[in-house]
């Protein structure tokens, strides 16, 4: 095989993986706020690629179209579901929380079953883009420029806008943002339905190349655990480079190993980062 073949593989698992790292940033940011680690991370961004896919499949909509429409819906949803469940057990010990989320996740993965099962994704044109020796998908190239798009404007909003530099505050100091006047519940809230929100984009961006399946998201919460593991926690740089990492893992692990390896690829190498660097690749210790 030559090395252009090496070099494509590469630039197709770095391009998916910047999907990855946006969807690992959801998960990141609700752990890093609130201390929850949300299971239900993979039914969440299932539900985003299902949704885009039926938009696009009822309405002829463009799936990317259908984002501000779903990453809404998830938004208010995972505000609301903090505030009136998720919130309330926030000063449990840490078994319930656990048990609480777990629920949760078997409860989205149980509608998933009923509502996708044998759903197919929305419909895709094979089309490649050629730049020299490489070949691009024209699909995953989109995906990727919009997540790092997202990603970008998600880093200005939590370095200069107001509400965003208070989530941070409430995710480095708790008791501290309390005592200077932040309303931390709030707060919590809208980081846990943001970090809801970036998820379900992130499955947007995968309508088009994934297929829905009632087993589909416990398959991407291990996806979205190993990036940010890869990467290391509370970080946005660590959630792309874990993303890219594990994206790349996957492709050169279908193509050289076999496909049905790809997964077991990219969980390899979050276990390979974890001995050598246990807080991550771009990951603080506490």
């Amino acid at each position: 095989m030559s090395l252009t073949f090496y070099l494509n593989l590469v630039m197709s698992g770095l391009l998916t993986g910047l999907v990855y790292g946006l969807a690992a940033l959801g998960l990141s940011l609700i752990f890093t706020v609130t201390r929850t680690v949300n299971f239900a991370h993979g039914g969440v961004m299932a539900i985003g690629l299902a949704g885009a896919s039926a938009l696009a499949a009822r309405h002829g909509l463009d799936p990317l179209l259908a984002m501000p429409m779903v990453a809404a819906g998830l938004f208010l949803g995972g505000f609301l579901l903090y505030r009136l469940l998720i919130g309330r057990v926030a000063e449990a010990p840490g078994r319930l929380r656990t048990l609480a989320m777990l629920g949760l996740a078997l409860m989205l993965a149980a509608a998933l079953a009923a509502f996708t099962g044998g759903g197919e994704p929305a419909p895709r044109v094979a089309d490649t883009l050629a730049f020299g020796p490489f070949l691009f998908e024209r699909i995953a190239l989109r995906a990727a420029l919009m997540a790092g798009i997202i990603t970008a404007l998600l880093a200005l909003f939590f370095n200069v806008s107001q509400i965003g530099k208070a989530i941070r505050a409430c995710a480095d100091n708790p008791f501290g943002a309390r005592v200077v006047g932040l309303n931390l519940e709030r707060l919590q809230a809208a980081a846990f339905g943001l970090g809801t929100a970036i998820t379900g984009i992130a499955g947007c961006l995968l309508a088009q190349s994934v297929e829905i399946r009632p087993e589909l998201a416990p398959g991407l919460l291990a996806l979205g655990l190993a990036v940010v593991l890869a990467g290391g926690l509370g970080s946005v740089e660590g959630a792309l480079v874990g993303g890219v990492a594990v994206g790349v893992a996957e492709a050169l692990g279908g193509a050289l190993l076999a496909p049905s390896l790809k997964e077991v690829s990219g969980l390899a190498v979050a276990l390979l980062v974890l001995a050598l660097r246990p807080h991550g690749l771009l990951g603080r210790g506490e």
